[in-house]
């Protein structure tokens, strides 16, 4: 029974994880941000742990290898490889360490531990010759008394205990990870993949306990080899978490923006009909407010400055008016009366008249574009726009 939940569990897991990693593999093969590859990476290498860690899929693995033990050794390897890659992304983050010397560096310093720690466990696996029944939840304990098991797990510990150490003391200090300049909305974030990283410490002290005690033939505290399972789990979900947080929270806010942006987007282009979107395309967002630039731009013949004037005027009036957004009030009057006077020339089969310089556009950055449309999109409806256009002809 409690083999049947875990399965279930696990498969779960291993679905969700493998799932957003793909994803994000996806997205990588055009983006080419080293640390949304290692992201994408350390994310199916968890799911590979969660896999083969489902006892039905370990059980089932081990009779087809003829090597009951065998998903041990995976996924031992598999979790190293994660704090491998957690280690890794921590110092792309770095505000000191990323530069490529501090990178090369970092490699050639680092990627011989995890590779010696991997070559000894397998070598040790292998010379263990354990060929006993396979133990999708006790491995660490039921075959402790075979001096080379056991010596292949305390490899493991330890090396995964000097990975941990590094990955959070890259996270810790006034110029650490955590203190990544320029991004405080990260913080919060990094700090849960922080936590996530550091409870392995747990795993590591729980299960070397359970494995020191079984070597030597008491089973009495075998539990804490389960508890230390337990606390892995929670940190590779801690840290999945961590890692996906701000790309949903990224994805949410381009949602809710190019939700916002679609009404200035119908008029700009003179479109009644919603914008065709696929969501898995990850460019919606910039494909529309290119849109929408193009369309603002076609509607400069149309363009006056008698709308901003009107409305700074209205503002002026109104004492209670003062802390409002005057310049996106402008350009949403603007924008709208010159849709009004260029559908009117089109019923009316008047000629495109010369380009005004009346344009909305005030030299913003690029970067800031995004902020000032869905802004100006705020303002399409606003009271003051409405008052201010009535006060004037659709007519060229």
């Amino acid at each position: 029974m409690l083999e049947n939940t875990l399965t279930g569990i696990n498969l779960l897991i291993f679905a969700v994880c493998f799932a957003v990693g793909m994803a994000k593999a996806v997205v990588a093969r055009t983006d080419r941000d080293t640390a949304l590859r290692l992201t994408a990476s350390v994310l199916l290498c968890a799911s590979v742990v969660y896999l083969l860690s489902a006892p039905a899929v370990y059980r089932f693995v081990g009779s087809f290898t003829h090597v009951p033990s065998l998903p041990s050794l995976i996924v031992n390897v598999t979790i190293l490889v994660c704090v491998g890659h957690a280690h890794a992304l921590t110092v792309l983050w770095h505000p000191r360490r990323r530069s490529p010397d501090a990178l090369r560096r970092s490699a050639i310093v680092w990627t011989p531990m995890y590779g010696l720690a991997i070559a000894a466990m397998a070598g040790l696996f292998w010379a263990a010759d354990l060929s006993g029944p396979a133990r999708p939840l006790s491995f660490a304990t039921a075959y402790a008394d075979v001096p080379a098991a056991c010596a292949m797990q305390l490899v493991y510990l330890s090396a995964l205990t000097i990975g941990i150490l590094a990955t959070v003391r890259q996270c810790r200090g006034p110029d650490g990870v955590i203190a990544l300049p320029g991004r405080p909305e990260l913080e919060e974030s990094l700090r849960l993949f922080a936590l996530a990283v550091a409870l392995d410490l747990v795993y590591v002290a729980f299960t070397a306990v359970a494995v020191l005690f079984a070597s030597q033939g008491h089973h009495g505290l075998d539990f804490l080899a389960a508890l230390g399972s337990v606390a892995s789990s929670t940190s590779a979900l801690l840290a999945s978490y961590g890692l996906a947080k701000p790309a949903l929270a990224a994805r949410g806010s381009e949602r809710a923006d190019h939700a916002a942006l679609t009404p200035l987007w119908q008029i700009v282009t003179g479109s009644a009909l919603p914008p065709r979107t696929t969501w898995w395309n990850r460019y919606a967002l910039s494909d529309l407010l290119a849109e929408i630039l193009d369309g603002t731009y076609s509607l400069r013949p149309w363009m006056s400055p008698v709308p901003a004037h009107v409305v700074k005027e209205l503002v002026t009036a109104r004492p209670d008016a003062q802390s409002l957004d005057l310049p996106s009030l402008q350009a949403a009057a603007t924008i709208r009366h010159a849709r009004q006077r260029c559908d009117a020339a089109l019923r009316l089969g008047l000629p495109t008249p010369e380009s005004s310089s009346a344009t909305p556009a005030d030299g913003t950055p690029p970067i800031l574009e995004r902020a000032r449309q869905v802004r100006i999109a705020a303002h399409l409806r606003h009271p003051l726009v409405e008052e201010a256009l009535e006060t004037l002809t659709p007519l060229p």
